[in-house]
């Protein structure tokens, strides 16, 4: 490669009579075309064929021939445009360079491949997979204990699952082999937006059908954008509780010259706010459950209550960690570790993968920790004391070991809980929990631990014993100051109006369970409507992306909450109203949207108990701005299902439209509002819905059918199922299956067909009876399948 830029340069320089003193040469990052100037060293010959920003150039012999000859075809004209205007050479060595660079593009950097293999497995649920030393050594099925005994998902037999560790516009292939028992599967990457692949989304009902025991598919997307992010089963919200989750991380490349000078740095690492670290850890956040197809499929005693407690037990990086109140075996059951070296900075990855405790509260203590990044968005940096972590968010911290040795605690303190720990009134429909405060710690490793040792209670030890008080902030968006706390690096102001606008409520619909023979997941569901339209949500026969939303096949969607965006809107804003006494965590795939305004009621927030129980005519909403979830059913319990809701005449001077924060997940607290927008740029069908498991089963979800028009053809090996073909899927004879004449002739032949086999089996039910002729021609009819 270094020979064949040197002979590109050679050849750009004699065409554009350079006379070789200086070599210019230019790299195309995502906006712009920057020019730099450098000596005619082997270096910088070899840097035309450099990547640059997660893209990689070409060796001119292995383009295509009409890459060739558009390359020969550029510097023919920029020889002939020069001698006619005089340009300096200096300039059309930059502009040839970049334009040629730009048409020698390669679409991603490098292949990364992953094989999944999903497999049912027993464990012990305290800790799946995570082997320590004896007595904390990893057991067989028999050897568990039966209370912990777990039937669990995993992927290639580990807890969390893999990590994926790639480049941005690296391609990512990842084979899925379902090697379940019964179960279906699909897998959606968590904060990875798909543009160009949205049937990659992993999205059943939406972007695919399941992937069928005994089969395997190939997700091929490409790793955008950069962040920390996270992988999980999207197949009906139980999967990923038994194990089907791990992390996700993308990394910008270094380039240009600023990756030398990096190189050179004994900290190597950064951000973009120009903050160092040494090293990175993961630390992945959840609440386990030994069996979450009884704790979280179905509602509790009301809707938004759980089955079984609201939580009992949480992790981190798949080890339990241990409640304030929890009673344990410190030798079988340790505290999970979070291991630094003394003297080291270190980016901690927070990735909240709960399946149903809404938040928790993250405290290191004696250490201050800098916020650097939410949702893969890098924000200006702010010294926090602490951060609240809701189920689908992750946040990047920069933290240093910089206290003397010992074991410090980490605190996961879930607010929620606490007033239904032991000791406090339970009221009706809620159950105890064991606590609300859960531990980790923070351990310096390599240390001659002599005078102390691992903790057996959520006390430090060693220096960890007695923390210093920490600085900053308590980084809490559940408060709505907070918001305006920091800001994107990268702002993207909003317009002051938007395209189009929505209102999307979020409520409950229908009665309420009562009898034990209710049928299950069929009364008081979930709904996110749009303007109006109560919709809860049911999956549609053929996946929505394989129809455009249904465009092409209405029928497989009839009755499920699509929002069809108009193709000439580029600004959407959706306004939320939450009306019901339960937080909701939501989640957008395939894209951010920025957090314009939120609701600031001091009165109900997410550490108001009381507020959940508050009846309508008690609140302090002014009256204008109350609505129930349901009109038709405000009585007894479900006159607790109602929220103050957005108005714009007084709430909309207090939007944020300069410099918003950018998600992909935030909780739209109980009562309350919030307002988001996100640009209408991406091809393809989204889902939007809430992540807490329990509430996916019943219904809190919609979908997103943005620019339909330009939505990409759909591979064939992306599985599929309903009575609906796939849009751009074509015969033998290239004819596409969903030409509408095409379908309307099948659907006139199956007709006729099941109108004889009718005849058919009747005439054969006569002569089993006796009564006429045997029918024997039913055989004959087979109806025509559509593809």
């Amino acid at each position: 490669e270094k020979c064949r830029g040197r002979r590109l340069l050679k050849r750009i320089r004699d065409w554009n009579g350079s006379d070789g003193d200086e070599i210019l040469t230019c790299y195309v990052s995502y906006h712009q075309c920057v020019q730099y100037v450098d000596s005619s060293s082997d270096s910088a010959s070899a840097s035309v064929l450099r990547s640059h920003n997660s893209q990689q150039w070409l060796p001119l012999s292995s383009t295509t021939h009409t890459e060739k000859a558009a390359f020969f075809l550029f510097l023919v004209l920029s020889r002939f445009w020069q001698w006619k205007i005089l340009m300096a050479p200096k300039c059309w060595g930059v502009l040839l360079l970049c334009v040629c660079l730009s048409t020698l593009r390669l679409s991603s950097a490098t292949i990364r491949k992953y094989e999944f293999v999903v497999e049912n497995w027993v464990v012990d649920f305290l800790r799946p997979t995570v082997s320590l030393k004896r007595p904390a050594d990893r057991k067989t099925p028999f050897s568990i204990p039966e209370e912990n005994r777990k039937s669990a998902l995993l992927i290639n037999g580990a807890y969390p699952g893999p990590l994926i560790d790639v480049f941005e516009n690296d391609t990512v292939e990842v084979t899925v082999a379902n090697e379940l028992i019964s179960d279906g599967v699909s897998i959606h990457w968590h904060g990875i937006h798909p543009i160009h692949q949205p049937w990659a989304d992993g999205a059943v009902g939406v972007t695919q059908a399941p992937i069928m025991p005994g089969n395997n598919f190939t997700y091929r997307f490409q790793a955008f954008p950069v962040g920390t992010h996270y992988w999980h089963s999207h197949m009906d919200g139980m999967q990923s509780a038994k194990g089907i989750r791990g992390p996700f991380i993308v990394r910008p490349k270094p380039t240009g010259p600023q990756a030398v000078k990096n190189s050179n740095s004994s900290k190597r690492n950064g951000v973009a706010s120009g903050i160092s670290y040494d090293d990175e850890r993961i630390m992945i956040l959840a609440d386990e459950w030994q069996n979450p197809e009884v704790c979280l499929k179905l509602e509790g005693a009301m809707a938004g209550n759980d089955v079984c407690s609201d939580i009992d037990y949480a992790s981190v990086n798949g080890q339990v960690a241990w409640g304030d109140l929890q009673e344990f075996d410190s030798r079988k059951y340790p505290y999970p570790l979070i291991d630094v070296e003394k003297g080291k900075c270190y980016r901690i990855r927070l990735i909240m993968m709960a399946s149903n405790a809404e938040n928790f509260i993250v405290t290191f203590f004696g250490h201050n920790a800098t916020l650097v990044s939410l949702d893969g968005v890098d924000v200006k940096p702010i010294l926090i004391s602490s951060i609240n972590m809701h189920i689908g968010e992750r946040a990047d911290v920069v933290l240093c070991a910089d206290q003397e040795p010992g074991y410090y605690p980490i605190e996961l303190l879930y607010d929620y809980a606490c007033t239904l720990t032991p000791g406090h009134f339970i009221p009706p429909g809620f159950h105890p929990v064991s606590s609300c405060r859960f531990y980790a710690f923070l351990h310096y490793a390599k240390q001659k631990e002599i005078f102390y040792g691992p903790p057996k209670s959520p006390e430090g030890t060693g220096g960890g014993a007695n923390p210093k008080a920490t600085s900053g902030i308590d980084f809490d968006l559940t408060n709505a100051w907070i918001w305006n706390a920091t800001s994107p690096i990268d702002v993207e102001p909003e317009p002051e109006e938007p395209d189009v606008r929505y209102t999307v409520t979020l409520g409950l619909e229908g009665e309420l369970y009562q009898k034990p023979r209710d049928r299950p997941l069929a009364k008081s569901r979930w709904y996110m409507d749009l303007d109006g339209r109560r919709l809860t949500w049911t999956k549609p026969t053929t996946p929505l992306l394989h129809t455009k939303g249904g465009n092409t096949c209405p029928e497989s969607s009839k009755g499920v909450p699509v929002l069809n965006i108009p193709e000439d809107a580029e600004t959407v804003e959706i306004v939320i109203n939450n009306l019901s006494p339960t937080a909701h965590n939501i989640h957008m795939h395939g894209m951010r949207f920025q957090v314009v305004n939120v609701a600031n009621f001091q009165w109900c927030n997410v550490n108001k108990t009381a507020c959940f129980l508050m009846p309508e005519f008690l609140n302090p909403c002014p009256k204008e701005d109350r609505a129930y979830a349901d009109p038709n059913h405000t009585g007894g319990l479900q006159a607790l299902y109602w929220g103050c809701t957005y108005n714009p005449e007084k709430d909309r001077p207090h939007a944020n439209l300069k410099a918003p924060l950018r998600k992909d997940s935030f909780q739209v607290w109980q009562r309350s509002w919030a307002v988001i927008r996100f640009k209408a740029n991406r091809p393809g069908v989204w889902q939007f819905h809430c992540h807490m498991e329990q509430h996916i089963p019943l219904g809190m979800i919609m979908a997103l059918n943005i620019l339909p028009s330009r939505q990409p053809p759909i591979p064939e090996d992306v599985p599929t199922e309903g009575p609906c073909p796939v849009w751009s899927w074509k015969d033998s004879n290239g004819q596409k299956f969903s030409d509408p004449e095409r379908i309307r002739t099948l659907e006139e032949q199956n007709r006729h067909l099941r109108e004889a086999l009718i005849k058919a089996e009747a005439e054969s039910d006569r002569c089993a009876n006796g009564i006429g002729p045997a029918a024997h021609k039913s055989a004959q009819y087979s109806p025509v399948a559509l593809p």
